[in-house]
């Protein structure tokens, strides 16, 4: 557990050699928040999005935990982060828009997390996605969330395979794709358009039973430090 601060270190991977760490966004020693909200920012830059916003993004910055699995080398191999919805709050997907104009919603007493979307390092995935997804469910589960939300891209298979591979399914509830007025693909996506187009984005969800069973899984399959 080279490189980052041990207190904030909550489960050891000893075969991989991989710790998940959890860091509050209050958090400023080494300004590790705003270091693992940048590789998100860079990777949405590097993968063709603009418009990313933090007057809108710290909205829900100021209220959420940043996670990250390091190696023993001190590396960031893997990140996401947790948002949390207290009374009179929303989350991500409730700030967007529906096609028709209206935004979906989710009643006051609702106990949910968002989780957004991950970074890893190349080559790295497979080895920290277990550790991630197990830690980010046994974060959910010490919240008492009855579900978990994440986004992806409608036109990005891959990340939706990824997120199906860890137990997230396309929710019925809210089926219908979002967008976010400011994010839009740098490069127009059709040939008969020339101006950036929206993103529209699908939501996924983690119900209670598999929050828990990722939680058991971080208790029985790691070693738990905090």
């Amino acid at each position: 557990m080279h490189g980052f601060p041990n207190e904030l270190a909550c489960l050891h991977d000893p075969v991989k050699g991989l710790t998940y760490y959890e860091v509050p966004a209050e958090y400023t020693d080494g300004s590790l928040p705003e270091k693992i909200r940048g590789m998100f920012i860079d990777r949405m830059e590097r993968y063709g999005y603009v418009g990313f916003s933090y007057i809108i993004d710290n909205k829900f910055h100021n209220r959420s935990t940043y996670v990250l699995v390091g190696d023993d080398e001190g590396d960031i191999v893997m990140t996401s982060r947790i948002t949390y919805r207290p009374p009179g709050s929303v989350i991500p997907f409730e700030d967007a828009e529906r096609r028709n104009g209206g935004s979906y919603s989710l009643e006051e007493s609702t106990k949910v997390v968002d989780i957004n979307t991950y970074t890893y390092a190349k080559n790295r995935y497979k080895d920290a996605m277990p550790l991630l997804s197990a830690g980010l469910g046994r974060h959910a589960n010490a919240q008492s969330a009855q579900c978990a939300f994440c986004l992806y891209d409608e036109q990005n298979n891959n990340i939706r395979d990824a997120y199906e591979s860890i137990g997230f399914v396309l929710s019925s509830r809210f089926p219908e794709p979002i967008q976010f007025p400011t994010i839009r693909y740098r490069n127009p996506r059709s040939r008969d358009k020339c101006d950036p187009e929206p993103v529209f984005w699908r939501i996924m969800e983690w119900d209670a039973a598999t929050i828990l069973s990722h939680a058991n899984r971080a208790e029985n399959e790691y070693q738990v430090i905090a």
